[in-house]
């Protein structure tokens, strides 16, 4: 994929890979895919310069993008860097102004990280024309769903004129996962204990019907009840 870009963009690119013998559920590895093709598109088409503009930069004129993985406890951080322009807030604010996303007053405050989370509005994309490369409208959005629809999470991080970072961190495995079981209508459920902030038993609260609907009253709360 990159080299088959870079020839594609007219960009030296040189592709660094880093802890191949990290393991990870195969279930995570395949829906890793999509994902990583995105990233890595991003870094060749916004991110890395053409060399002419390396060169002027005072850079190398061959870039450099890096995918690694490493094992964080009982979590797989895997990332894809460049040492490209980095993300220019203005630029993204331009464009957030013209998607109408933010307005005027907020030009002056629009800052990195008002940026990176601008980049993950949905179908947002700073291409100026659409290719097969960017700009089709499936953008960081679709990647941060991806990430935690498998329970992880997706961050950026930018400098401007030195490089951008983009990190996966995810559960090493969705095999094994500690879950609550309970049991409704004669059918076994497990709840990720992770998702779970506490349990109470139903004989022990005060049960009343509001506006026709099961309500527990717990201290100053009360919760609606599904059956």
């Amino acid at each position: 994929l990159v080299r088959d870009l870079s020839s594609k963009l007219d960009k030296k690119v040189e592709l660094v890979l880093t802890g191949r013998d990290t393991e990870l559920d195969r279930t995570v590895v395949d829906a890793l895919g999509d994902p990583l093709v995105h990233l890595v598109r991003n870094s060749l088409d916004h991110g890395i310069e053409s060399p002419e503009a390396r060169a002027a930069a005072g850079k190398p004129e061959t870039a450099t993008l890096e995918i690694a993985a490493r094992h964080a406890g009982g979590n797989v951080e895997i990332s894809v860097s460049d040492d490209g322009r980095g993300i220019d807030p203005a630029a993204v604010a331009r464009k957030a102004l013209d998607r109408g996303l933010i307005g005027p007053e907020q030009l002056e405050s629009f800052d990195m990280r008002m940026a990176i989370e601008t980049l993950f509005a949905a179908g947002f994309s700073t291409a100026e024309v659409t290719s097969d490369i960017s700009g089709r409208g499936v953008g960081m959005d679709a990647v941060r769903t991806t990430i935690r629809e498998l329970g992880g999470e997706v961050v950026l991080n930018s400098t401007p004129g030195q490089g951008t970072v983009a990190l996966i961190r995810l559960p090493l495995t969705l095999a094994i996962m500690s879950t609550l079981l309970v049991e409704a209508a004669s059918r076994p459920f497990a709840i990720p204990l992770d998702r779970v902030e506490r349990t109470l038993r139903i004989a022990d609260h005060v049960v009343r019907s509001v506006a026709g609907r099961a309500m527990l009253v717990e201290r100053d709360n009360v919760f609606p009840l599904v059956e």
